[in-house]
């Protein structure tokens, strides 16, 4: 009832805001998704498969304060875990949760085109490639202040600069724990039907290994290696290293006619750990028009080592999530109508590069966009 009470009073301060800088319906902007899901898992090491069915849905609402600021908030399906909107349809037909996913806002001076300066939980500020997930979950929203900056130094060349201060834990009597990170890549054309982009970044937490507990769920490390402290009845796990994760990433894209392909790459090391500490991503898609009737092929394959990234933030779809596993993810998607289409993902991996525990996961969704 809390969380309810306070979603709707930050609406309410939103739609207050915007229509005091004039008519409100000039100002404010309502989007949203929703997507209907069915998904198949087979894992080796359980006894038996699991199919669900799950829904996603979201509910955005962003404001004009004036010509510099703009504020935005998102409300979306799920509970708390901050790597996933979905919600499974179970419960007896219970009531679902709706939980703050967005809450931001955005300084964008009118006399420095392109930088926009963000505080408050917020999409991510670094570039992906193809949005591959090999660091970073789809959903995840970090919280905290960040810059972004894209502009074009000639015809032919893009810059494309990100950096934020986030939090990750905040400690009343201990130390807090945030993670501070840069990334910067350059997009050059070197025809009007071809691209090429290449960036590099970096991330660091300010973890104490053996003494700074696990994030979000205090029993599982996500395939990071763990410190296990036991005393008596009570069970506590610390992260074992540090992570100061070092990424490369790259794309070069053409257009063939009607058709757009693209090859890419991602690469991450995790320069605090001293070993099972890299990890890899590489694939291609392709893709043919939008609205109605577009069509997209996606393939890659990606080795991720216990203690490359966070394992709470990786693809939480990947392996079931984490790290410590190898694989493909196929991906196809055709548009039904404008805003509305159908995509499969299989996923083919291991959980364990060494044990190779078969894991195998289907996705069959329609998604609809408003």
């Amino acid at each position: 009832m809390k969380r309810t009470i306070v979603i709707a009073a930050a609406l309410v301060m939103l739609m207050t805001a915007a229509a005091k800088a004039g008519n409100w319906y000039d100002k404010v902007k309502l989007s949203g998704d929703f997507r209907h899901r069915h998904e198949l898992i087979q894992d080796e090491s359980k006894d038996e498969d699991r199919t669900r069915w799950r829904i996603r849905a979201r509910l955005m609402l962003s404001a004009e304060i004036s010509e510099n600021i703009s504020v935005g908030v998102r409300l979306a399906s799920g509970s708390d875990d901050p790597v996933s909107t979905n919600q499974s349809l179970d419960g007896g037909w219970s009531t679902k949760p709706f939980n703050l996913d967005l809450a931001y806002f955005d300084f964008h001076p009118t006399a420095v085109k392109g930088l926009n300066v963000i505080g408050g939980k917020m999409k991510l500020p670094f570039q992906k490639v193809q949005k591959t997930e090999l660091i970073w979950d789809g959903d995840l929203n970090p919280e905290g202040l960040a810059a972004t900056f894209m502009g074009d130094l000639n015809e032919k060349v893009t810059v494309m600069l990100g950096a934020g201060f986030f939090y990750v834990e905040e400690n009343s009597s201990s130390d807090d724990f945030r993670m501070i990170g840069a990334q910067g890549a350059l997009k050059v054309k070197p025809a009007d039907d071809m691209h090429l982009m290449a960036g590099v970044g970096f991330y660091d937490y300010n973890i104490e290994p053996g003494k700074t507990p696990l994030f979000f769920d205090n029993e599982d490390p996500f395939g990071n290696t763990a410190d296990v402290v036991v005393d008596g009845d009570d069970t506590d796990y610390f992260y074992a290293n540090d992570f100061n994760q070092f990424e490369l990433l790259g794309e070069f894209g053409f257009k063939l006619d009607k058709l757009g392909f693209s090859v890419y790459g991602n690469y991450v090391n995790n320069t605090a750990a001293d070993s099972l500490n890299t990890g890899y991503l590489f694939g291609a898609t392709v893709k043919r028009g939008k609205g109605k009737g577009n069509a997209k092929f996606a393939l890659n394959y990606r080795e991720i080592e216990d203690d490359a990234v966070i394992g709470v933030f990786t693809d939480s779809d990947f392996r079931g999530g984490g790290t410590d596993g190898n694989g493909f993810e196929l991906g196809l998607g055709y548009g039904l109508a404008d805003k509305v289409d159908l995509g499969v993902s299989f996923f083919m991996n291991n959980k364990g590069i060494d044990e190779e525990v078969d894991y195998k996961r289907l996705q069959v969704d329609i998604a609809l966009k408003f």
